[in-house]
């Protein structure tokens, strides 16, 4: 069973949460509630839980501030946030603290326990390899892999953790000068197997990701081999070695993540020596961007292949001027924001959940690919209705003449119009669809927002909430739009009545 706190400031939230939760049916047990952040945070210290539910805006410490707090000394503690604010910004800082869950209050038992469930399959399978990493610690190799993972993983460098480095590295090189070797690849390979090809030169190698980290000492043939290594294997690697060191330099050499920066821009198979290293700028480059509008229109005539040549020409455009990839990453998510806008007849996507994926992206090509996907599904978004069942064609029809009603649900649908089991209907549609039916159901309402943002005159929110199913509750309908499309309402109507003027 794995171990649940329950943090908001609202006791009837936090009771209401807990109560309605199966907690047994998820292998997992409610083993206390805090009423906010440092209450939470004693509370882990004293009895470490597996995961935690929490608000974000509490009193005397917010969620950002617990997570980053409590991570820092318990680090596979897995986060689900809560939040009934709009918080946007809040949601893309807890992605970098790994934070993937981040419900919107009201927030119902389906979603709960959905991110509750994907959360313990996560922390069953890092338990599994956590595990397996122990029974194999007794082996010199697995001690240096560890000693080599945490010296490259925490950004705070223990006392301990640089004296295990430099006994790493003195035992391995000795007064050598030593280089490191950062290779991103599809598939792994293992470990050991690396040590066995690099002996002669003293390596060492951790993996994780689809990620191999090698330490060599260094030589006049190196580059040979690894060119060696990197051609006899035939799926997509991406590596990029630093300069050399000597073991006093240890806190000259360079993360992770300034290794990977570098790789961005780069092709497959392509191996970026220290020689090739480029200092990025956060400047774009004086030629214009890419217009929405000329996307919009090329695949409305359906030429996607001329909309990704804009895409691909751009981000060479980008990497010629080497454009910090943090840059390039904010760029593309706000250019996709804005396509999804214009694009409201094809938009049946949860921003925030792509946006999270976007953030995750390592390379250039990633990019490139994602909007090759996303114009694909527009396109053919419109020829997929053939293909669903007579049942799903329906419930698309009761949607659209109903999208205006409050009470449209899956079960008022099942009740009213269908006269079929709920149950069984929402698993019809989530099959065909590959969305749940109150998703679908909120994309199509937001979607129909924006247009009539874009043809009615004097809008105001409360209107366009109380015509959209949203009742008497305008507040939930911005968050739900801002969520959604990256802008609130009232910011998407101000800029429409400015363009009128």
């Amino acid at each position: 069973m794995y171990k649940v706190l329950l943090v908001d400031d609202e006791r009837i939230i936090l009771d209401g949460i807990s109560a309605i939760i199966n907690w047994k049916e998820h292998e997992a047990e409610l083993i206390g509630k805090a009423l906010n952040g440092l209450e939470a945070y004693e509370f882990i210290q004293q009895q470490q839980p597996d995961i935690v539910i929490t608000d974000i805006t509490m009193p005397g410490l917010n969620g950002i501030e617990l997570v980053k707090k409590a991570s820092e000394i318990y680090p596979t503690v897995k986060w689900i946030f809560l939040s009934g604010f709009d918080e946007f910004e809040y949601a893309r800082q807890a992605m970098r603290f790994g934070v993937k869950h981040y419900l919107l209050k009201p927030c119902n038992e389906e979603h709960i326990a959905e991110a509750l469930d994907d959360v313990i399959i996560e922390k069953r399978s890092e338990d599994e390899t956590r595990q397996y990493m122990q029974a194999m610690e007794a082996t010199k190799v697995i001690q240096n892999e560890e000693v080599l993972k945490q010296f490259f993983t925490y950004k705070q460098l223990s006392e301990i953790t640089q004296s295990n480095m430099l006994k790493l590295l003195d035992e391995l090189f000795q007064d050598d000068p030593f280089f490191f070797w950062l290779v991103n690849m599809e598939v792994t390979i293992d470990s050991q197997t690396i040590c066995q090809l690099f002996a002669d030169d003293g390596c060492v190698a951790t993996i994780g990701n689809n990620q191999l980290l090698v330490a060599l000492r260094y030589s006049n043939d190196h580059l040979v081999k690894l060119h060696h290594f990197c051609n006899v294997h035939e799926q997509k690697i991406m590596s990029v070695t630093t300069r050399s060191f000597i073991k006093d330099q240890l806190m000259a050499i360079p993360t992770i993540n300034e290794m990977k920066q570098q790789l961005f821009y780069s092709s497959c198979n392509s191996l970026i020596t220290f020689h090739d290293w480029v200092s990025f700028t956060d400047l774009f480059p004086m030629k214009s961007e890419i217009e929405v509008d000329t996307i919009v229109l090329l695949l409305k005539k359906k030429r996607k292949k001329q909309a990704i040549t804009h895409i691909s020409d751009y981000m060479q455009v980008l990497a010629t001027h080497h454009v910090a990839p943090k840059v390039t990453r904010g760029y593309f998510i706000h250019f996709y924001l804005l396509l999804m806008t214009k694009l409201t007849d094809h938009s049946t996507e949860s921003s925030i959940e792509t946006i999270g994926k976007m953030e995750e992206f390592h390379y250039a090509s990633d990019f490139v690919q994602f909007f090759v996907d996303l114009f694909e599904r527009i396109l053919s978004q419109n020829e997929r209705s053939v293909e669903y069942s007579k049942v799903v064609n329906e419930m698309l029809v009761c949607i659209e003449e109903e999208v205006e009603n409050p009470n449209l649900s899956l079960q008022w649908l099942a009740n009213h119009y269908l006269y079929m089991n709920a149950d069984y209907l929402g698993k019809i549609f989530k099959k065909e669809i590959g969305q749940r039916f109150s998703a679908y159901v909120t994309n199509v309402r937001i979607n129909k927002a924006v247009k009539m943002i874009e043809t009615e005159k004097d809008m105001k929110v409360f209107e366009l909430a109380e015509r959209l199913g949203f009742g008497n509750n305008p507040q939930y309908f911005s968050q739900i739009f801002k969520k959604m499309k990256g802008v609130s309402p009232s910011e998407m109507l101000k800029s429409y009545e400015e363009k009128v003027e």
